[in-house]
């Protein structure tokens, strides 16, 4: 019985591991990118509730919802849950994400410009 009860002890704080390591990826994703809770949560369709609950450790997202946001920042599901000496890889990968963007809002820009005048 106290093996069992020592093994439930490990999974809780395991589980409190990944739920600390989610929330402080998120908003450093959210921060990198500029965006609100209400911005962020509009994008995956949710509302920013759960936004600000997951970054407070109170809630964990469903799977629909790490879909969504693996896919707003164009991550890999797994880079939500990295260590932090792997959040560096993710405000790489997220900075870039950006830069590309910001490039696409340009050329989109000039194509309207060229075309409008």
């Amino acid at each position: 019985m106290m093996k069992f009860l020592h093994y439930i002890e490990r999974k809780q704080a395991s589980m409190a591991n990944v739920r600390k390591l989610l929330a402080k990826n998120l908003k450093n994703l959210r921060e990198i990118y500029g965006l609100s809770q209400m911005e962020l949560a509009e994008m995956i369709s949710c509302s920013p509730t759960l936004i600000g609950k997951i970054e407070t450790m109170k809630r964990f997202p469903s799977a629909d919802n790490i879909d969504r946001l693996t896919e707003a920042f164009k991550i890999a599901p797994t880079d939500l849950f990295t260590d932090t000496t792997s959040s560096e890889v993710i405000k790489t990968k997220a900075s870039q994400q950006k830069r590309k963007s910001q490039l696409k809002m340009k050329i989109l820009k000039a194509i309207d410009e060229e075309f409008i005048v």
